[in-house]
C-alpha cells in the first residue's frame, strides 16, 4: 500500500491528483499547517526538513513533487500520461513559473501580516522587491504558459495518445490554482482561466480536492 504524506494547501495536492488519475490505492496522511502557516513539527518525523509531499511505496521513499510524479507515472501509468514535450515543461513549471509564484506568495503574505499602522514603513522593502523584480518576472513566466494554452480546449501539451493529462499537467495544476484562485496574479489571460475551469471539472482532480482537506485555491461557490 502506498502512503502519501500531504500538507494541506500545498503543492502536494498534485500527487493526490496523480494517484486518483491513475486509480492507485493509497493511504493519505494529511498534516494541518500551524497558525503561522508553517508545516507542523510532526512532518519532521517523516522528513527531516519537514517538507511535503513524501511518498512511501514499500521500501521506496521519495520526496520532491517532480520525482514522485515521474516515479508514479513510470511504474503505474502503463506507458500513458507522458509526452515528449514534458521534458521542457516539467522543469519550466517548477524552476521558473513556480519559483516566482512562491516568491510573490511569501512576500504578499508577509506584508499582510504587518500591522496596518506599521505597513507604510515596514512594507517598503518587500513592496519594492515585489514591484521591481518578482512581479515583472512572474508576468513573463505566466505569459509563456498563456501562449501555450492560447486557443486550447484540452491539456497543456494536448495530452497523451489517449487524451489523458501528462506530467506537464500534473506539475502545472497547483501553480494554476494559486494564480487563478489564489489571487496572486493580475490580468490573467483566457488560456489560463479556461484551463483552470477545465481542471476543476476533471473528475480525478475533483476527487483530489475533496481528499486534500482544507484547500483554499479553488473557485468559491456563491
Amino acid at each position: 500500500m502506498i502512503t502519501l504524506h500531504h500538507l494541506e494547501n500545498s503543492r502536494s495536492i498534485r500527487i493526490i491528483w496523480v494517484l486518483e488519475e491513475l486509480g492507485i490505492e493509497y493511504d493519505l496522511k494529511t498534516y494541518k499547517r500551524l497558525p503561522s502557516g508553517l508545516a507542523p513539527p510532526e512532518l519532521k518525523q517523516v522528513d527531516k526538513l519537514g517538507h511535503a509531499p513524501i511518498l512511501v511505496d514499500g521500501s521506496t521513499s521519495l520526496s520532491e513533487s517532480g520525482a514522485i510524479i515521474e516515479y508514479l507515472v513510470s511504474k503505474y501509468g502503463a506507458g500513458n500520461y507522458t509526452s515528449p514535450d514534458d521534458v521542457f515543461w516539467k522543469h519550466y513549471i517548477e524552476g521558473s513559473l513556480m519559483s516566482f509564484c512562491v516568491f510573490k506568495l511569501v512576500l504578499s503574505i508577509s506584508i499582510e501580516k504587518i500591522p496596518v499602522l506599521l505597513r507604510p514603513v515596514m512594507a517598503v522593502v518587500p513592496r519594492m522587491i515585489l514591484s521591481q523584480w518578482v512581479e515583472p518576472n512572474l508576468a513573463s513566466a505566466i505569459n509563456v504558459v498563456e501562449n501555450q494554452l492560447s486557443n486550447k480546449q484540452g491539456w497543456l501539451v494536448d495530452g497523451d495518445s489517449r487524451g489523458n493529462p501528462t506530467i506537464s499537467d500534473f506539475m502545472l495544476a497547483f501553480s494554476v490554482d494559486v494564480l487563478v484562485y489564489g489571487g496572486r496574479a493580475d490580468n490573467l489571460g483566457p488560456g489560463l482561466q479556461s484551463y483552470a475551469q477545465r481542471l476543476h471539472q476533471h473528475p480525478s482532480y475533483v476527487k483530489a480536492i475533496e481528499k486534500a482537506g482544507d484547500y483554499r485555491y479553488q473557485k468559491k461557490e456563491n
